[in-house]
């Protein structure tokens, strides 16, 4: 790793940088991403089939009601264990990135050997920025409805219980109107004040699976210490990301309205349950082969991102190398 004094030796990245080197590494080997990428998926699968399943067994059987007393824990049990193995695989593809990107390439076995190591980590991350963004959207609600009430009480209560004039009804109705813009404005800025904090954690599950010695929580916290200054600049290139990824998700869509055509033009009736149970059907699949296609990107764009946090603040130096040379091109 170089040291802090070499930092200006290595260019940092610009949004689009940072974006089109995510492409170049998926590029390189995406039959080892996408494989990663399917796997993780069915293990996210897993338990929605088998609680599907659980369902259909007591709606057919009709009896053995008993037995969910033991069913549901195990549910929540497989649930908790397959999202553990999602996330794992998910860092699998951050750290065969991070090989990449510093032309140091690890082999898939070490690679995987490392993550599930660090499996519960991942999960224990998840959780407690599941508990952050709770808490943080429990408090924007409230504020939210004491505004609300506030201006109800203050304002409604007073004009049409105790002077229900025509002039007072027109106060009515413009202060329904400026609740509702208010409403959008305080909505505008919850949302646009998520996208900074979730920028502070975009990279977790990534710094977990490079750094060593760290546990969930320290993970959370270095998290937060490295995107200071850098929230806004991380947020443009989720946005830009996310932009780029846009056309797969319109063509997306374009398929499973072509699949829904096809199947009315067989002669299903659009109101049976032949054609609702199609129609999910063909959603879920094209949900899940999205899902697979767009995985690996992200995680190979947030890896980029922690490792240009990284040379910006550590002077850690990035390189990308091209397939069948010794070294690549710094980015």
């Amino acid at each position: 790793m170089a040291s802090p004094s070499d930092s200006s030796s290595f260019q940092w990245l610009s949004v689009g940088n940072v974006v089109s080197a995510g492409f170049r590494l998926y590029g390189a080997n995406p039959k080892q991403y996408l494989t990663i990428a399917l796997f993780g998926t069915l293990w996210v699968l897993l338990p929605f089939i088998a609680t599907i399943g659980v369902v259909l067994f007591f709606a057919t059987v009709q009896n053995y009601y008993a037995a969910l007393g033991l069913l549901i824990p195990a549910l929540i049990v497989l649930y908790l264990y397959a999202v553990a193995k999602y996330l794992t695989n998910s860092a699998l593809i951050a750290r065969l990135a991070f090989g990449e990107l510093t032309n140091q390439p690890e082999s898939l076995t070490d690679a995987r050997r490392y993550v599930r190591s660090r499996q519960w980590s991942f999960l224990g991350a998840a959780f407690l920025l599941s508990l952050i963004y709770m808490s943080v959207s429990i408090i924007f609600y409230i504020i939210l409805a004491i505004v609300i009430v506030g201006l109800f009480v203050s304002v409604i209560g007073v004009q049409i219980f105790q002077n229900p004039t025509p002039e007072a009804l027109s106060a009515i109705i413009g202060l329904f109107i400026l609740t509702g813009l208010l409403i959008l404005l305080l909505l505008l800025v919850f949302f646009t004040f998520l996208l900074w904090f979730a920028a502070r954690f975009v990279s977790v599950e990534v710094l977990l699976a490079i750094e060593p010695g760290v546990t969930a929580t320290q993970t959370i916290g270095r998290m937060w210490s490295l995107t200071k200054g850098s929230a806004w600049r991380i947020a443009l290139i989720l946005f830009v990301t996310f932009l780029v990824t846009l056309p797969i998700q319109l063509l997306a869509q374009v398929v499973t309205g072509g699949a829904d055509a096809v199947i009315r033009a067989a002669g299903v009736s659009s109101g049976s349950s032949t054609y609702t149970t199609l129609s999910i059907l063909i959603a879920y699949v094209m949900g899940f082969a999205l899902s697979i296609l767009v995985l690996p990107l992200w995680q190979i764009i947030k890896t980029v991102i922690y490792f240009d946090l990284r040379s910006r603040r550590e002077g850690f130096g990035l390189q990308l190398r091209d397939r069948g040379t010794q070294s690549g091109p710094q980015l």
